[in-house]
């Protein structure tokens, strides 16, 4: 009994003590937004948040010749509002506030079909009490297990294994900056294939959404994301954490713009109650004063090679609608 006794304290103990490495290096890994944000070394004027349009289509280096602004890119792929609230939390925990932030929201914005919350990312946190009331809403399953020693990081093993890896080289190295420093991730790393509409696909990709990964080798499944007759469905969670993400800014002195760039138009005609969610939106930002800036009557968004997917400007066309954005910015 004795020896069953050791062997359950051994491993108990040999758990506990991967899973604080774990922590530590996943806070030092550079190339995860959130670790290098509460480093606390971020100095910017004005945030640009959101789900992966503006990871790809805001270039805060581009932006800020422009408007003479310090610009940082905080968005990340697929997320959905509890998971920007989140990462809004920990930055403005550990940074100055900007004076400005810019957040992405569309109709699929508030459609839970669309975009996810990513609880792994917030494993390293979960000894924040607002961190992990979030988490439990949004992932019951997963919160239930998190007590048990490593759990929350076994549980989605295959996503933090290799950043804590990554994070002990960074621990190393001391001076590792990371690999986007402004933020942006340019699409312009994506191989591309020419259609014969002139649309500019992704030959291969690798669609991460929540936690299934996809291999795409269709171009067009990437880009026609929406049915002939798309109808957005309401999620009141997602409204819910589109307000406290705008309270927190608030809170904070931050001047929240709510935004949409341009989108294809090809594509938004086939949304059936696009214009109820946007003026649904917009009463949301009336109701806090905020504005809601609408960029789809833009004529560049007539052309389907300016886009790489119906929301996501190619970098050509990125750059003409930042240029539109500046304008409004200075």
């Amino acid at each position: 009994m004795k020896k069953v006794l050791y062997a359950l304290v051994t491993v108990v103990l040999i758990l506990l003590g991967l899973e604080k490495a774990w922590d530590f290096f996943i806070k030092e890994n550079n190339n995860i937004k959130l670790s290098y944000a509460v480093k606390g070394k971020s100095e910017t004027e004005i945030l640009f948040h959101g789900p992966c349009e503006p990871l790809f289509t805001i270039h805060p280096s581009y932006l800020d010749s422009l408007t003479g602004k310090k610009s940082y890119n905080y968005a990340l792929r697929h997320t959905d509002f509890a998971d920007n609230y989140l990462h809004l939390y920990l930055y403005l925990k550990h940074n100055n506030a900007p004076k400005k932030m810019y957040l992405y929201v569309t109709p699929e914005s508030f459609d839970e079909r669309f975009n996810t919350f990513h609880t792994f990312r917030f494993a390293a946190w979960l000894n924040d009490s607002i961190v992990a009331k979030t988490v439990e809403e949004m992932d019951e399953d997963y919160y239930q297990y998190a007590w048990i020693p490593f759990a929350k990081y076994a549980y989605y093993n295959s996503y933090k294994t290799f950043d804590a890896i990554q994070g002990f080289k960074h621990w190393l190295n001391k001076d590792a900056t990371p690999y986007f420093k402004d933020g942006h991730v340019p699409h312009g790393n994506t191989e591309y294939t020419y259609e014969n509409d002139g649309f500019i696909a992704p030959k291969k990709l690798s669609y991460a959404n929540g936690n299934t990964v996809e291999q795409l080798n269709d171009s067009s499944t990437y880009y026609e994301i929406y049915s002939e007759n798309e109808v957005f469905a309401w999620s009141a969670t997602r409204e819910k954490y589109l307000r406290k993400i705008i309270e927190l800014a608030q809170l904070h002195k931050i001047e929240v713009i709510l935004y949409e760039s341009t989108p294809y138009w090809g594509s938004i005609v086939n949304q059936k109650n696009r214009v109820a969610f946007l003026t649904k939106t917009a009463s949301i930002a009336s109701e806090y004063q905020i504005p809601y800036q609408l960029y789809d009557t833009l004529s560049l968004g007539k052309v389907k090679s300016n886009f790489v997917c119906p929301l996501i400007l190619g970098e050509e066309a990125g750059k003409e609608f930042m240029q539109e954005l500046a304008k409004q910015i200075q």
